[in-house]
């Protein structure tokens, strides 16, 4: 490989990782990301031997590969001295979690960072060295791909994984040999293992195999079949040994969801969704020079990117279709997606190497801002800290508080010089003013996070709205911790209860909207 190569992946992992490592302790030692918790206390619960340690609404991989470095950090502790046994180990972490949830942290920029270079692999095989370079480049700042690797969950592994298997699904369409197949059907079963819709890369996978020119043999896709069912299973074990739970939890989290919807739906429908997502993920001129990069493949008739755009086609048309839909769930489509806009760099570069230069600089400015902005504003406390630390200090020590359930709320379950009541399995809205007077609540505490989620239920949606119409005139207002300077909230999107997302330009730290209610001793009466 030329050193010039060497010097631009170099770069691109330097960047990546510095993007992603910037802000990577935020809130801790308060847990701000909801879905944390799931795979760093199911680690532990499983290293402990607990029984039914795991639940399966994500697969295991992730949890075990956290379990493996968790086993490190506890052999250092005791060689070192600082730590004595597995108890002390756990206690540790019930003081302060920060520093197992910053290992998984850690571990997904890591994840992060190397998919730019698995970017570089996927570019450079379908389109040449100068195709990697861009689209790993371009992989290093985009925006989704950045903050979404800050987050000690499975996203960033499974996105690297199906990054990686698209390079040998691209060799396999080129002629590759039967190491190819088995490579591909390998990482589609690992990146299963990570998350169930990694499993798309069998797509990709089968349309390289029907569109090789070199000769097609049955047993070679069986070989890939086999490896990916094997991967699955060594990644996955309790596809085996626990299988009547892991469908009962797939049913009950993920299809009653997808068939069902959830709290915080989207109204406008997955495609539209997804739409969006992409529009906020990549920008606009990023994602026009995606688009443009897959209307020349298909225009050129070649394969062996066909075979890339096809694991972004398989994940919109499915995705789209369900009433379950997060802004990650499309992760590991963006690089594909940005191999196709290096595609179409590349091909503008050769024919005007100056306009292709300034084409690059570009499309991919506005999400390098968007990523920057978005590591600034996780640096920074956010509003539920700052919500804490003052209802600690100006509160009455006797007074009762209800308050949304942490992380949509501020943490206050803790405190014991006054009584929480803390909305757990369910919120603020489904209680009345009255009710709340009746259980001498004082002080209600409401979070953005809660108060602007449209509930699929109609009943229940019918009685935030109603509950948070009346609450102002049911109370005054003691003390409001906001995100954005002035008095015009930006759109509220769901994805917003893990980290900022969107409308980074008008929001100045992280976090939801937290209002301190004192509610009136009657109705209409001031307090």
């Amino acid at each position: 490989m030329p050193a010039s190569v060497w010097l631009g992946c170099t770069a691109a992992f330097v960047v990546a990782l510095g993007l992603r490592l910037w802000g990577i302790g935020f809130g801790l030692p308060d847990l701000y990301h909801p879905d944390e918790p799931a795979y760093v206390l199911q680690a532990l619960a499983v290293g402990r031997g607990l029984p039914d340690g795991l639940t399966f609404a994500n697969p295991p991989l992730y949890k075990y590969l956290l379990l493996a470095e968790y086993a490190v950090d506890y052999g250092v502790g005791r060689l070192s001295g600082s730590t004595h046994s597995a108890q002390a180990f756990v206690d540790q972490f019930r003081v302060d979690p920060s520093r197992l949830y910053l290992i998984a942290r850690v571990t997904s920029a890591v994840f992060g960072a190397l998919t730019a270079i698995a970017a570089y692999a996927l570019g450079s095989t379908v389109g040449g060295r100068r195709v990697g370079l861009i689209a790993a480049l371009l992989t290093a700042i985009t925006y989704r791909l950045a903050r979404d690797a800050h987050f000690g969950v499975n996203d960033a592994l499974v996105t690297l994984l199906a990054t990686l298997g698209l390079v040998f699904c691209v060799r396999v369409a080129q002629g590759g040999s039967r190491g190819d197949y088995f490579m591909a059907g390998t990482l589609a079963g690992l990146a299963f293992a990570a998350k169930y819709h990694g499993i798309a890369l069998l797509a990709p996978l089968v349309l390289a195999h029907v569109s090789r020119t070199a000769p097609r043999r049955a047993r070679d896709l069986a070989l890939a079949g086999g490896a990916c069912l094997a991967a699955a299973v060594v990644g996955f074990p309790s596809l085996v040994t626990e299988s009547g739970r892991v469908l009962q939890d797939i049913y009950l989290h993920l299809y009653l969801a997808a068939v069902g919807g959830y709290d915080g739906l989207d109204p406008a429908g997955g495609y539209v969704f997804y739409a969006r997502t992409l529009v906020t993920g990549l920008g606009w001129l990023l994602l026009a020079a995606s688009v443009a990069g897959v209307v020349l493949s298909i225009r050129r008739r070649d394969w062996s990117s066909i075979v890339v755009v096809s694991l972004p086609a398989v994940l919109l048309a499915v995705l789209g279709a369900q009433q379950l839909y997060f802004a990650r769930f499309l992760l590991p489509a963006l690089p594909a997606l940005l191999v196709e806009a290096a595609l179409a760099l590349e091909t503008l570069a050769g024919v005007r190497p100056a306009a292709g230069l300034a084409a690059a600089l570009l499309v991919g400015a506005p999400s390098l801002v968007d990523t920057l902005r978005f590591d600034v504003l996780l640096s920074r406390e956010d509003t539920r800290t700052l919500a804490r630390s003052w209802i600690e200090s100006n509160l009455p020590p006797l007074a009762i508080v209800a308050v949304d359930s942490a992380p949509l709320g501020p943490s206050l379950s803790s405190q014991s010089s006054r009584q929480v009541l803390v909305a757990n399995e369910w919120s603020l809205f489904d209680l009345t003013a009255d009710d709340y007077r009746a259980r001498g609540v004082e002080y209600v505490v409401a979070s953005s996070f809660t108060s602007e989620v449209r509930a699929v239920d109609p009943t229940r949606e019918a009685r935030r709205q109603a509950f948070y119409a009346t609450l102002p005139r049911e109370a005054s207002v003691t003390a409001q911790f906001l995100p954005y300077p002035g008095d015009q909230p930006p759109p509220f999107v769901y994805d917003q209860i893990y980290a900022p997302f969107n409308a980074l330009d008008q929001l100045e730290r992280p976090g939801p909207t937290i209002t301190v209610y004192r509610l009136n001793a009657r109705p209409g009466t001031p307090p």
